[in-house]
């Protein structure tokens, strides 16, 4: 998969598959020619897209010819056929896969006498719906893929693919649960002002259901990338989890108004403290929240959603408040 969002691939993305001899991956795959409209051609190109939505999903280059599994030469492909293709692959996945399945389709430009010519790059989500069936001709096949290309799964595989898509559900709501009961027990990065607090977990599922480690360091002012909720000024520090910002000054003793916990996996947590919670009007209490804490919530996420796509991290993913 080549690691850049869709939209920011250019041609020389392309040719340094070329120049740098990069191999098929689980999460690549290199075709020299689209696919036909026969059937045996369109249920092989079914079973190669499912399988990478039943897996970590992944790119499929049409226009790349490749020997052993290496990129060898690029075969690009007539831009006066693009739109009339990728319309034409976009149909038979939407009326051939179920539960349906939605991927993305780019020609990338740069070949031939008038530099129109190009390459088709499909990038297929890994899916959080799956095991997908191809349904083709009435067919109920199911298939996944590693490093080695892709296979029909069998009773056990298919069963095993459908208790593993129901165990996403608890393991998200276990972290959730688990780390609220922490916050509630005092047991957070930096010390919070009060009792009072308003926590918001962002968990990008494809990462954190894979279990994937991003390596925080590597990336310039990431900590300023994911700063804590509605504060200005900052300071951050590393800790098991992974990087943690928050108000205030060094003195890690010192009470704060707010933090950020980037997690190692991607998944996010901003706890916002000191929080209004009622007020006394004619002898009444009035629970209400200030509007400015939704304005805080909002700009947040603006923040921290455009974060995950400059690190790679791609939706879906599951917002808690």
């Amino acid at each position: 998969m080549i690691h850049k969002k869709l939209e920011d691939i250019k041609k020389a993305d392309i040719e340094s598959l070329i120049a740098n001899e990069v191999n098929e991956l689980k999460t690549l795959e290199y075709k020299q020619q689209l696919p036909g409209s026969g059937s045996e051609d369109k249920k092989e190109f079914l079973a190669d897209v499912s399988s990478f939505a039943n897996a970590s999903g992944g790119d499929i280059i049409y226009g790349i010819k490749e020997e052993n599994g290496i990129a060898e030469s690029i075969t690009y492909i007539s831009k006066d056929k693009a739109d009339e293709t990728i319309l034409r692959l976009e149909n038979i996945i939407r009326d051939n896969v179920d539960p349906r399945l939605v991927v993305q389709i780019k020609p990338v430009e740069g070949w031939g006498d008038n530099q129109k010519d190009c390459v088709i790059l499909l990038r297929i989500p890994q899916s959080f719906s799956s095991p997908h069936m191809v349904t083709f001709k009435g067919s109920s096949r199911f298939y996944s893929r590693n490093s080695a290309g892709k296979w029909p799964l069998d009773v056990h595989e298919i069963r095993s693919a459908f208790l593993a898509t129901e165990s996403q559900t608890e393991r998200i709501m276990h972290f959730r649960a688990d780390r609220l009961s922490k916050i509630i027990a005092d047991e957070t990065p930096v010390k919070l002002l009060s009792s009072n607090r308003l926590i918001l977990h962002i968990i990008p599922l494809s990462s954190f259901l894979n279990r994937n480690r991003f390596d925080l360091s590597s990336k310039k002012e990431i900590s300023r990338m994911f700063p804590q909720m509605a504060h200005s000024g900052y300071n951050h520090r590393y800790n098991l989890d992974g990087l943690v910002t928050s108000s205030g000054n060094e003195d890690t003793t010192e009470s704060r108004y707010s933090y950020c916990q980037i997690f190692f996996d991607g998944t996010l947590e901003s706890v916002l403290s000191n929080i209004a919670r009622s007020r006394s009007e004619n002898n009444k209490t009035t629970s209400y929240i200030f509007p400015r804490y939704e304005k805080d919530v909002v700009q947040a996420m603006q923040t921290y959603l455009q974060s995950y796509l400059e690190i790679g991290l791609v939706p879906p993913a599951f917002v808690s408040l």
